[in-house]
């Protein structure tokens, strides 16, 4: 799989490229989820200290806008862009509220594969989350909301957001992304951009 395909539904791998070219190296990067958290681990790289926070290995999902929040407080003058799966962003997704009424705008980025990843030969309840407008959710509390289905509008997209949340605007970009895709060791085999 190369980084840069241009598959419907998009690949996780290129929603992280876009992503990884669109930050600068004094971004402070929130990672958070499970494809998507490990995607993000293997291609985006962290150039400073302190500016990288994710969920760890023990299954803490749900802390990414929690923790860009407090990064954001923390450091008020740098950009905190948050790269959420659609399963942990649903556990904390109400803090775009906190977000706005604490004036702590940050661009929030959503890779939407419609349901936890874990083994899907296994039927288990809840496992299938569908395809949430979270988007539409952000709007609804003032927030700036973009809906991405085709991987050459998401740069355009975040460019947008950006635009926002350098206003004072929170924003969040809900990204379509292939549910099939999976993180394993044989998930890709090229970089290549």
């Amino acid at each position: 799989m190369q980084i840069a395909t241009d598959q419907i539904p998009i690949h996780p791998l290129r929603l992280c490229k876009e992503v990884r070219d669109f930050i600068d190296r004094e971004t402070i990067l929130v990672v958070d989820g499970q494809e998507i958290l490990n995607y993000g681990r293997q291609t985006i790289p962290s150039y400073r200290p302190g500016h990288r926070l994710n969920s760890g290995p023990f299954g803490t999902m749900g802390v990414g806008l929690p923790f860009a929040l407090g990064a954001k407080a923390a450091k008020p003058d740098h950009k905190v862009v948050v790269l959420h799966g659609d399963g942990s962003f649903g556990l904390n997704g109400m803090e775009l509220d906190t977000s706005m009424r604490h004036k702590l705008p940050v661009l929030v980025v959503i890779s939407l594969n419609g349901g936890w990843t874990a083994d899907p030969a296994q039927e288990k309840p809840g496992r299938y989350l569908g395809y949430t407008r979270f988007d539409r959710m952000a709007e609804s509390l003032d927030c700036h909301g973009e809906y991405v289905e085709r991987p050459e509008d998401i740069r355009p997209a975040l460019e947008r957001a950006a635009a926002r949340v350098a206003a004072g605007q929170t924003a969040l970009v809900n990204v379509v992304t292939d549910w099939r895709a999976r993180a394993g060791t044989a998930a890709f085999t090229s970089f290549a951009t």
